[in-house]
């Protein structure tokens, strides 16, 4: 006897959308399941696509990644992962050592010139976040076990393996580094702190401020994105004329999440924030819409 058959379509849509609430709460891949309907497929590419990780080994491919849902990426999380080190790289003892390698700042610029060309041709939908994480993988595993690097709102996007390894590197016990069963137990070095505060492209690639300020100019503009987040999970920090370079290859941005950590000296944070607040002030000061949130830290 042939079992009977029922189509998905004969399904009250109360039914039909409890079972899809419940799997895109599940956590699980959902690629498989776009195929199970066109409705099915429509609902699924929304929520897929509405949020991105992106990094820097597939910044090159995104636009044919995405060409035919770009409409419905909403938040694109630019992961620059650099170089990871070990416990003779934790704390640089010499000038040799200090800042970002030349293969660092050269993935930076790379990965920011193919992303600002590849989104320069999206027309202006709605809004477009970008969010900018400049990281090791190796800054969790010395001094600063309790460091996590997520998307903004959790997501599937991180993959259940991070949060267990997260976790398990916390209540770990590292005498070298200051721990004993997932607790500090001494202040990290300074040359300790100063490997995941250095400043992004610092000492390189360029010569000087006229060569990197030449160098913005060649991202093409890109009136899609609407708004950026820089949080405090990120302690690289940005020079704050690099960030104004930044936000004016952006001209349809129209708010900024800023979380800048303090500098050690009151003087060098007072510098700084004189010159954040210029090159912010000088870039939108006729923009009405525009916002900047901005939370200041103690370096930690």
């Amino acid at each position: 006897m042939t079992a009977n058959i029922i189509s998905w379509h004969c399904f009250p849509a109360e039914i039909r959308l409890t079972v899809l609430e419940v799997l895109l709460q599940d956590g699980c891949s959902l690629a498989d399941f776009a195929t199970v309907s066109r409705e099915w497929q429509t609902i699924i590419e929304r929520h897929n696509f509405s949020r991105i990780k992106l990094t820097s080994s597939r910044v090159a491919d995104f636009g044919s990644m995405v060409h035919r849902n770009r409409s419905l990426v909403r938040y694109i999380w630019l992961c620059l992962e650099l170089q990871e080190y070990n416990c003779t790289e934790c704390e640089p003892q010499g000038p040799e050592s200090w800042g970002l390698s030349n293969a660092e700042n050269a993935l930076i610029t790379t990965a920011f010139l193919d992303l600002f060309s590849t989104l320069s041709v999206w027309e202006p939908d709605s809004s477009l976040l970008l969010d900018i994480s400049v990281y090791s993988p190796s800054d969790s595993e010395h001094w600063f076990k309790y460091l996590t690097f997520e998307p903004d709102v959790a997501s599937d996007m991180c993959g259940r393996d991070q949060h267990a390894k997260q976790s398990m590197l916390v209540k770990a016990t590292d005498h070298h580094h200051g721990w004993i069963a997932g607790s500090r137990n001494s202040i990290p070095t300074s040359a300790a702190i100063d490997r995941v505060f250095e400043e992004i492209m610092g000492e390189g690639p360029f010569d000087d401020e006229e060569q990197e300020g030449q160098w913005w100019q060649q991202p093409p503009l890109v009136p899609a994105v609407t708004g950026v987040l820089l949080r405090q999970q990120n302690r690289r920090r940005w020079k704050p004329a690099a960030l104004a370079h930044m936000f004016a290859r952006l001209p349809g941005l129209q708010e900024i999440h800023y979380e800048p950590w303090r500098e050690w000296l009151d003087i060098q944070q007072q510098w700084t924030d004189q010159c954040e607040c210029h090159c912010v002030s000088s870039m939108f000061s006729a923009t009405s819409v525009f916002q900047l949130h901005y939370w200041l830290l103690i370096t930690c």
